[in-house]
């Protein structure tokens, strides 16, 4: 289990990263990885349209499309009690 929660960790990372890289260079973004997904989106119809879609697979999949694990929710999962 610790190794599923560390790789969600790097996931949480890389998002973190890619939504820097993004804001530095005023570009909008959606991007999945395994156990992340991170979106910042300015108007772009191609971005609304890829999270649109990952919001059904989340859905038909059991997961929560709305989990915000960068308030409440996230931070390292290695921390949860």
């Amino acid at each position: 289990m610790k190794n599923e929660q560390d790789k969600i960790v790097k996931a949480r990372e890389f998002c973190q990263k890619v939504k820097e890289l993004a804001n530095e260079y005023g570009l909008s973004f959606f991007v999945v990885t395994e156990g992340a997904s991170a979106i910042s989106n300015n108007g772009c119809e191609a971005v609304k349209n890829a999270r649109d879609n990952h919001i059904k697979w989340e859905l038909e999949h059991g997961s929560d499309p709305y989990e915000d694990w960068g308030k409440d929710k996230g931070g390292n999962p290695n921390d949860r009690k």
